[in-house]
C-alpha cells in the first residue's frame, strides 16, 4: 500500500547522516513511499520522489548566484545502502528525474530498460538516485521559478548556468543525504557532460564514471547547430524577450526542435524509416512527405512540454562545456578525473562526434588514468542511447559489466552467493 508522508527534511541513515540532518540547509517537501512489507524478498525496495530546497546562496561559475534552489529527485532500490552501493544517474537535456517507472509513477522512464532489478543499473544490488537538472523545467529551479528576491518569475533574467553548476548542485543533494561518495556516476549526452564535471570537481566522491555520447569541451561545429536553434526561438515575435504567453507553443521552439532532430539522428535512419512517396499535398506550405509529418508531430509535442527560456538556458550551458575553464588548460582540467572511466561513443553521432570521445579518453590515458572507450555503430546517431532496443542489445551489457566488475568485493558474501545462483 502506498503511503504519503510530509516531512521537513530528507530521509537519512546512519550516524553521519544523523549529524548532517541537524545542520543541513536542505528541507524535504514531500515523499511517496512504498510499504516495504509488500515488497518482500531480501531488499527493501523503497521508491521515493523528493523535492529538496537549498536554503542558502548558490554561487555560479560565471558570476552571480541563486538565492535558493529547488531540486526534485527520485530513487530506486534499498535507500539504506551505503555510498559504495549507490549509483548517481544524471539526466540529459530534455529529461526529468523520472529515469524509470516505480510504484508512485508507473509511467516508463527515459532509461526504463537500463534501471531496475536485474537490469544494467541493477536495483537489486544498488541504490539509484536521479536528480533533476538545475535550470530544467522538470522539477528544478529554472526560469519558470519564482525569484524569492523579487516575487516574480525569473524568465529570461535567470543567470547563465554551466555544467559545472549542475554538478555542484548534484553534490549538494548527496551532501544532504549524508553520502560522501558513490560507486558510479553515469549519464548520457548532457547527463554525461554533468558526470564528467562531477568527476573533475569531486574526484574523491566516486569510484567509477560512465559517460555516453558526451564531451569534455564543446566544439564549434556543435555550437553552430545550437546557435541556429536558439536564433529560431529568439526571432519568434511571440517570444517577446522571454515574456511570452504561458502555455503558448512558440513556432520558434518547433523549428528549434526540428533542427535538433536532424543532428540527433542520422540520414541512414531517416532514409530507412520513412517512405519517399508523397503522402500530402505537393505544395511548399504543406507536409508533402512522411518525414515532414513526423517532424511536425515531434516538434508540436516538444513545444508543448518544454519551456523556451529553459531551452535557451540549457542550450547555452551545453555550449559552455569546458573542463579547462578553471584549469591551466583543457588537458589539465580533464586530468582531474582520476576514477576508472568508461566512455561510450556512437560513430554516427552528428551532435557530439566520436572524435570528441576519442580525444577525451586520449587525454585521460596520457595522464595515466584507467579510461577506456567503446565505439558503437548505430543508425540512431546521438539518440541511440535513448532507443529502447539499443539499450537492451548494446548499452545494457556494456554498462552492467563495467558497473558490476568488482561487485563481489562490496556485496555481503551471502547476498553475492545468492544472487549468482
Amino acid at each position: 500500500m502506498l503511503t504519503r508522508r510530509v516531512a521537513q527534511r530528507a530521509v537519512r541513515h546512519g550516524p553521519a547522516a544523523s549529524q548532517l540532518a541537524r545542520s543541513s540547509v536542505f528541507s524535504q517537501q514531500r515523499s511517496y513511499v512504498v510499504d516495504p512489507k509488500r515488497d518482500g524478498g531480501d531488499f527493501t525496495l523503497t521508491r521515493n520522489k523528493y523535492q529538496s530546497i537549498l536554503k542558502e546562496n548558490f554561487p555560479l561559475e560565471l558570476g552571480g548566484s541563486l538565492p535558493e534552489i529547488t531540486i526534485e529527485w527520485e530513487q530506486w532500490g534499498d535507500c539504506s545502502l551505503p555510498g559504495n552501493r549507490t549509483i548517481l544517474v544524471l539526466p540529459s537535456f530534455s529529461h526529468s528525474s523520472h529515469a524509470a517507472s516505480n510504484r508512485d509513477d508507473p509511467r516508463p522512464g527515459w532509461w526504463e530498460n537500463m534501471i531496475g532489478p536485474g537490469k544494467a543499473i541493477n536495483t537489486s544490488y544498488f541504490r539509484v538516485i536521479c536528480p533533476s537538472v538545475l535550470g530544467s523545467p522538470f522539477g528544478a529551479t529554472s526560469p519558470l521559478t519564482m525569484n524569492p528576491l523579487t516575487g516574480e518569475k525569473y524568465k529570461s533574467s535567470f543567470p547563465q548556468l554551466t555544467p559545472a553548476d549542475m554538478a555542484r548542485c548534484h553534490a549538494k543533494i548527496l551532501d544532504d543525504l549524508g553520502i560522501d561518495s558513490v560507486h558510479t556516476v553515469i549519464g548520457a549526452s548532457m547527463g554525461g557532460i554533468q558526470a564528467l564535471e562531477f568527476a573533475a570537481q569531486f574526484p574523491d566522491r566516486l569510484d567509477r564514471l560512465v559517460g555516453l555520447a558526451c564531451t569534455h569541451q564543446t566544439t564549434p561545429g556543435t555550437v553552430a547547430f545550437r546557435r541556429v536553434q536558439r536564433r529560431a526561438i529568439l526571432a519568434d515575435p511571440e517570444y517577446k524577450d522571454g515574456n511570452y504567453t504561458p502555455g503558448l507553443s512558440l513556432e520558434g521552439m518547433k523549428v528549434a526542435r526540428e533542427l535538433g532532430m536532424t543532428c540527433y539522428r542520422s540520414r541512414e535512419e531517416f532514409d530507412a524509416r520513412f517512405d519517399w512517396n508523397p503522402t500530402g499535398p505537393m505544395h511548399f506550405k504543406a507536409a508533402t512527405f512522411e518525414v515532414e509529418s513526423y517532424m511536425d508531430y515531434q516538434a508540436n509535442k516538444f513545444a508543448r512540454l518544454f519551456d523556451p527560456n529553459c531551452y535557451l538556458l540549457l542550450s547555452k550551458a551545453m555550449d559552455l562545456t569546458n573542463l579547462g575553464r578553471n584549469a591551466l588548460n583543457l588537458a589539465e582540467g580533464t586530468s582531474r578525473i582520476s576514477c576508472d572511466t568508461l566512455v561510450i561513443g556512437i560513430k554516427q553521432d552528428l551532435l557530439i562526434p566520436i572524435q570528441e570521445q576519442r580525444n577525451l579518453v586520449n587525454i585521460l590515458q596520457s595522464y595515466g588514468r584507467n579510461a577506456q572507450l567503446v565505439e558503437v555503430d548505430s543508425k540512431f546517431g546521438h539518440d541511440a542511447m535513448f532507443n529502447g532496443q539499443m539499450q537492451l542489445d548494446v548499452f545494457s551489457p556494456l554498462v552492467r559489466e563495467y558497473i558490476e566488475e568488482q561487485l563481489a568485493s562490496i556485496l555481503p558474501h551471502e547476498q553475492h552467493r545468492y544472487s549468482s545462483l
